[in-house]
């Protein structure tokens, strides 16, 4: 120590306190050393188990997006694979709908057909252009007009009104044929042809009584 040679002592004396202050400076920064190194440590031991906390939870934020990423698609999938087969079987609902109508009308068609000849190819003929006069609502037949707009009219209306426009395919009916022209002559062709407004203006039987004299029908 340097301030030591500035004291009055004998060299052994000086010996001996510069060995002793050397010895308790020496002792004094191992203390503060260690100390130093210990809370070092402790700090990089913090700064690790932190750096370890953050990779973890950006693991486990990875993982949870990639699984509701996921889980979004597998949802997506399956909600539109059940649209599909809602879809389809919507498709084949009203398909199948259409076919049981079709169905309905087509033998309500057959059967007044069937009333108003025995022969199987009028029959037929006759059955496509009733089918055309026949709608279903709430699971009823009902008789729609030309244009396909709802009557009041009976199947016994729509019969007579078959009766009058196709004559000539109905049993019975072939002489009144379709021949009578609406520029008739005297009073007799006059009184045996109406129009079809003023035919369907008539009541049920005197429908009945017109067709039954030979009265015949012509648009306007």
């Amino acid at each position: 120590m340097e301030f030591l040679n500035e004291l009055n002592l004998e060299d052994d004396v000086k010996k001996v306190l510069s060995e002793k202050l050397q010895s308790e400076f020496q002792s004094k920064l191992e203390s503060e050393t260690s100390g130093l190194k210990s809370k070092v440590d402790e700090l990089l031991a913090e700064k690790k188990k932190v750096q370890q906390e953050r990779e973890e939870a950006r693991r486990l934020a990875k993982e949870e997006a990639e699984a509701k990423a996921k889980a979004d698609n597998d949802y997506k999938q399956l909600f539109e694979s059940q649209k599909q087969e809602s879809d389809s079987l919507k498709s084949k609902l009203e398909e199948l709908s259409t076919n049981i109508k079709r169905q309905k009308i087509g033998t309500e068609a057959a059967k007044l057909a069937a009333r108003l000849t025995k022969d199987a190819q009028k029959a037929q003929l006759l059955q496509q252009q009733i089918s055309q006069r026949l709608t279903l609502v709430d699971d009823e037949i009902r008789v729609a007009d030309e244009s396909g707009q709802l009557t009041v009219s009976t199947l016994d209306d729509l019969a007579t009104s078959i009766k009058t426009a196709y004559p000539f395919l109905v049993d019975g009916s072939q002489a009144q044929g379709g021949g009578a022209a609406r520029g008739q002559g005297g009073a007799e062709g006059q009184q045996k042809q109406i129009s079809r407004a003023d035919f369907d203006a008539m009541n049920h039987g005197k429908r009945a009584e017109f067709i039954k004299s030979g009265g015949k029908i012509f648009d306007e």
